[in-house]
C-alpha cells in the first residue's frame, strides 16, 4: 500500500465513514454551533486522524494491528455506546428535556448560548471518541499499514487515509453546524430531535458491535 493508495481509499470509502461517524460528527455539531469556529473544526477532524495514526504506529510496533477484536473490541463497543448516550443527552437539551445551568451565568447572558461554547476540549474529546468508532474499513487499512513493519510508514499511511475522509466528513460537520446555527425558536427543537436520533443510532451500532466482540473476545 502507498500513501496515494491509502488517500484514494478514504476518499472512495468515505460514504462509509459518513454512515458511521454522522451521529457523532453531526450530533455533536448541531449541539455545538453557536461556538462553532474554523478551529474547532479542525481540531475535531485532526483528533479523529491522530487517533488512526496511533493506531498505524502501535500495530506496526507491536508486529499487529490493535484491532476490533477481544478486549480492545469491546471497549470501542462501549465507547460508542457512551458517546450515543451523550449524542442523546445533548439532544435532550436542545429540546429543553433536560436542562443545566451554570452558576456564574450573568441574568444578561443566555444560559442555553454558553452551554452550547464548542470549547477546545469538548471538540477534541468528540473526536476523539469518533477516531475510536470501530470501523471495519479503517482497521482494514490498519491491517495494511501494520504490515509494514515500519511505524512512521504506518502512521503516514492512516493519516493519508484519513486525509481522505476529509471531504465527506467535513461536509457532515459543516451541514450539523449550519442547522444547529441557523435554526431557532420552535425549529431549534427540530434540530434537537435530530440530535436525539442520531444519538440513538450510535448507541445502537455500538451495542450490535459489542455483542459482536462478546462473541469473539477470548476474555
Amino acid at each position: 500500500m502507498t500513501l496515494g493508495i491509502a488517500f484514494m481509499t478514504g476518499i472512495l470509502g468515505s460514504f462509509h465513514c459518513v454512515g458511521m461517524c454522522s451521529g457523532i460528527n453531526g450530533g455533536y455539531f448541531i449541539y455545538a454551533a453557536r461556538g462553532t469556529r474554523l478551529q474547532s473544526m479542525l481540531s475535531f477532524h485532526g483528533m479523529r486522524l491522530a487517533v488512526y495514526a496511533i493506531l498505524g504506529v502501535s500495530g506496526a510496533l507491536v508486529g499487529q494491528v490493535i484491532v476490533q477484536s477481544g478486549l480492545i473490541g469491546k471497549v470501542q463497543g462501549l465507547l460508542m455506546m457512551l458517546a450515543g448516550i451523550l449524542i442523546v443527552i445533548l439532544g435532550l437539551n436542545l429540546i429543553g428535556v433536560l436542562k443545566w445551568k451554570k452558576a456564574e451565568v450573568k441574568p444578561m447572558v443566555s444560559v442555553s448560548s454558553l452551554s452550547r461554547q464548542s470549547t477546545l476540549s469538548s471538540v477534541l474529546i468528540a473526536g476523539l471518541l469518533n477516531g475510536l468508532v470501530p470501523c471495519s474499513l479503517v482497521f482494514s487499512v490498519a491491517v495494511k499499514a501494520a504490515a509494514t513493519a515500519d511505524p512512521i510508514n504506518a502512521g503516514l499511511l492512516m493519516v493519508s487515509f484519513g486525509v481522505g475522509t476529509l471531504p465527506s466528513m467535513m461536509a457532515v460537520t459543516l451541514m450539523g453546524t449550519s442547522i444547529g446555527r441557523y435554526l431557532q425558536g420552535g425549529l431549534i427543537k427540530v434540530a434537537g430531535s435530530l440530535v436525539v436520533v442520531l444519538g440513538l443510532w450510535t448507541l445502537y451500532e455500538g451495542m450490535i458491535f459489542y455483542d459482536v466482540m462478546r462473541g469473539l473476545a477470548n476474555w
